[in-house]
């Protein structure tokens, strides 16, 4: 994912050294789940009836904070599966590629996929989910990241970082997404580990070279192959924003359509969109987690890689308001980990507030 100066992840093969990533597991202001407690007491999701998209009064158990308001009429439920079966590939795939979305992107998202799954099958902190469960709450707590960044880095001997949500969620939404002015290599947000907000996806898309008291270089993420130019359209959509500290909604909303109009950044309406969720650090803002939302016949599915280390989520929602409390509820937990609190936030469905 990322690093900020003030939140990040840096990992070694010898050790984990774990600073809060802002593309985070979620969260709940209830006692989450743990994964492995998930698969003991739940059911498998059946086909459930979907409500609509008029907003409720909305119940103090439910507010999110912001003007990001929940209905009242939330089931408090959350069907998901890790895509740890051959059935919830299978079904995932179809609900991906019948959006739009080309079968390549998916068929590459799928194997980013199975390959986490199958290097992380193991990990004390979770059982992954195959074919698709319903739980009660609006989370999973996939539990802390030293463990899977244990797990991650002895399977195989591997001396890479496993990709991050914006990655994922980007190599997906790449057609809906027109750049025209990108940055240089040279101002990509992804160099100084001391003040780079996007230092892990340079790991991820670049390597490292191997420093003082390592035996081996970073390399990039093998499973990955995108041009300079696909490269440089990343970076330049998930640049860090500058703003003035302790800006309210409207004002991180209004910094982002600025500097994409800047960038010549737009986006194409269809049955998939890019979702981003920006937060403040200072005197900046970035998208500190993304995804991708299908809409279907009889509700959604967020589609995202959950975290740097954790599992890839696909999600059932009846309404874009359970998706706005679940992608709050995650960052919560994250920065609840830290003792920290996520703060002015907004959620974006392209380049519109969700």
């Amino acid at each position: 994912m990322m690093k900020s100066a003030k939140k990040r992840i840096k990992i070694t093969c010898s050790c984990a050294i774990m600073v809060l990533l802002f593309c985070s597991a979620c969260g709940n202001a209830e006692m989450p789940f743990t994964a492995a407690e998930e698969k003991q007491g739940s059911s498998q999701a059946g086909d459930e009836a979907m409500g609509d998209e008029t907003p409720g009064d909305g119940t103090p158990g439910d507010e999110v904070p912001g003007n990001q308001n929940t209905d009242a009429s939330l089931r408090n439920k959350l069907t998901y599966s890790n895509l740890d079966s051959e059935s919830s590939m299978d079904e995932v795939r179809d609900i991906l590629t019948k959006a739009g979305i080309q079968a390549d992107y998916v068929d590459a998202v799928l194997s980013w996929a199975t390959d986490y799954n199958d290097s992380m099958r193991e990990c004390p902190s979770f059982s992954l989910v195959g074919d698709f469960m319903t739980i009660d709450g609006m989370t999973v707590d996939y539990g802390d990241y030293p463990a899977m960044s244990t797990q991650w880095y002895k399977r195989n001997n591997r001396n890479y970082h496993d990709v991050v949500c914006r990655i994922v969620a980007y190599e997906l939404s790449q057609d809906n997404i027109s750049i025209g002015n990108v940055i240089k290599e040279e101002d990509f947000d992804c160099w100084d580990e001391n003040t780079a907000w996007l230092y892990t996806d340079g790991d991820i898309l670049f390597g490292r070279e191997a420093v003082e008291g390592e035996h081996k270089a970073y390399v990039p993420f093998p499973l990955i192959d995108w041009s300079k130019d696909m490269q440089a359209e990343y970076f330049t959509l998930f640049d860090p924003i500058g703003i003035t500290e302790q800006c309210s909604e409207q004002e991180m909303f209004q910094a982002i359509l600025e500097k994409w109009n800047g960038q010549e950044i737009s986006f194409k309406e269809s049955a998939f969109s890019l979702i981003t969720f920006w937060t403040q650090s200072g005197d900046r803002i970035c998208a500190s987690h993304a995804a991708v939302l299908i809409e279907m016949d009889n509700g959604y599915l967020l589609f995202e890689k959950t975290n740097p280390e954790s599992p890839y989520a696909a999600t059932k929602f009846s309404s874009t308001d359970e998706v706005k409390q679940y992608l709050y509820r995650m960052m919560e937990l994250d920065y609840a980990r830290y003792d920290d609190q996520v703060g002015t936030y907004v959620i974006l469905r392209n380049d519109r507030l969700l």
